[in-house]
């Protein structure tokens, strides 16, 4: 189940990550997703 998250985060950061995410064809969310599962995954593993 997805659930709305709001964060605040640099403009500039935003636009990068925007910009990193069109290049590989996945939406801004699912970047940040990606990104906190391998760091939940990382840390489980240790």
């Amino acid at each position: 189940m997805d659930t709305k998250l709001t964060l605040n985060v640099d403009k500039v950061i935003i636009e990068q990550a925007k910009d990193y995410a069109k290049s590989h064809k996945i939406s801004l969310s699912r970047l940040i997703e990606s990104y906190l599962a391998s760091l939940i995954n990382r840390k489980t593993k240790r």
